[in-house]
């Protein structure tokens, strides 16, 4: 560029960083070239059949692309803008799920939308018996990624009886409810940026597994009994950072021998304990730079049943 040119220096940057933009991943066509290196691909979910209507059942296009990310030996697949229905997807090792910021995954209202994770214990750890039904489960998996800035909604209220012993209108309740994410022996497992609101259960899960990042989180979860935030069984190397929580029950409760956790610069807000330990022997927890506010029922740190 020299003195003559008509275009300033500020204008040309900002052309630059518009242009940069404009072919930015998230816009490329999610079925790349075979070319395209492993790992580096992006799946849209509109492209293995996914309508985003708000109606029709999308649980088999969710899958099918995660199924295809995962054999392509990973890479990243894409929620577009739109209202996708859907039951209980597995999520695999190596897959990012990207939901964007007009895009949602809808929980069905019709409970047998929904199965358990058959390899997911009901014992043998601290508070396994809950349940093992999740609206995204994944097992023995690694380097799996859910982010936003995207919403995931589970119609928690669906699964609430109207009144003391009628069926909820899913006609799924107890510990057959779906927790928004559910996770054992995961490794390498971050999720972020993402607004989790109105699970059935607990919105977060996650059992056994290590190296976990939960960072950027908007949880708003008080339309169904258990409505806990994070519930972490038995995990190591947990990190919890920049969350914003409001539950029902538990907002970040860490069972079992959880080790290697912190927690900082979050905001708690809860009608029953903020942070809850027990069944096991937590080490080296560390919890920092938190807001708790608003916090009803017993103290905002409740320890039960500890083994020693």
């Amino acid at each position: 560029m020299n003195s003559d040119d008509p275009v300033s220096r500020r204008n040309w940057l900002g052309m630059a960083s518009a242009a940069s933009l404009s072919v930015g991943f998230l816009e490329a066509q999610p079925a790349a070239p075979s070319g395209t290196a492993a790992g580096a691909r992006v799946y849209s979910i509109v492209d293995f059949g996914a309508k985003g209507d708000g109606k029709t059942l999308d649980t088999q296009a969710v899958q099918a692309a995660i199924d295809a990310c995962n054999r392509d030996q990973g890479g990243t697949v894409l929620v577009p803008a739109g209202v996708f229905v859907i039951g209980t997807v597995e999520m695999k090792s190596n897959v990012t799920l990207h939901i964007v910021a007009q895009g949602k995954l809808l929980g069905s209202a019709d409970g047998k939308q929904y199965h358990a994770a058959d390899a997911i214990p009901l014992r043998g750890d601290s508070t396994l018996g809950d349940g093992n039904v999740g609206l995204i489960f994944g097992v023995n998996a690694d380097n799996v990624t859910i982010e936003g800035p995207g919403t995931i909604d589970g119609q928690g209220a669906q699964f609430r009886s109207p009144n003391r012993g009628e069926p909820p209108p899913s006609g799924r309740g107890g510990a057959e409810r779906p927790y928004h994410l559910l996770f054992h022996r995961c490794r390498n497992l971050r999720v972020r940026d993402l607004n989790l609101v109105e699970s059935a259960f607990h919105s977060v899960r996650v059992i056994q597994s290590s190296f976990v990042w939960m960072d950027g989180l908007h949880i708003h979860n008080r339309v169904n009994g258990n409505n806990d935030g994070f519930h972490f069984i038995s995990s190591e190397y947990v990190h919890v950072t920049n969350c914003d929580v409001q539950t029902q029950d538990d907002a970040c409760a860490l069972f079992g021998s959880c080790r290697f956790v912190t927690v900082t610069g979050s905001t708690f807000s809860t009608r029953w304990s903020v942070f809850r330990f027990g069944g096991g022997n937590p080490e080296n927890v560390t919890i920092s730079n938190c807001i708790i506010y608003e916090t009803y029922g017993c103290p905002r740190v409740w320890l039960s049943s500890w083994t020693n």
